[in-house]
């Protein structure tokens, strides 16, 4: 079984390729790296906010991130790494 923890990184990663995926089409893309840091666990059923975040975007590489807060507050950060493909 999944844990909230586990569903919510799954749920962050899922917001940043999609974000990522929309900034480099219509090129592919490729996971390198990816970091996730729990700041606090998520608590009931209250909604949380996936804020994902391009940092920088080279011609083969691109640099993002994300955040998921609830209410507002910081419960988990991701970096990430893709990338990018040549257009096939």
């Amino acid at each position: 079984k999944v844990r909230q923890d586990e569903q919510l990184a799954l749920d962050l990663m899922a917001a940043i390729r999609a974000d990522a995926e929309a900034i480099c089409s219509p090129n592919a893309i490729e996971m390198v790296s990816v970091t996730i840091d729990v700041s606090s666990a998520a608590s009931g059923t209250a909604a949380v906010t996936l804020e994902p975040k391009i940092d920088r975007r080279t011609r083969t590489v691109l640099f993002t991130g994300g955040m998921a807060r609830q209410d507002g507050t910081p419960v988990m950060k991701a970096t990430a790494v893709y990338r990018i493909l040549p257009e096939a």
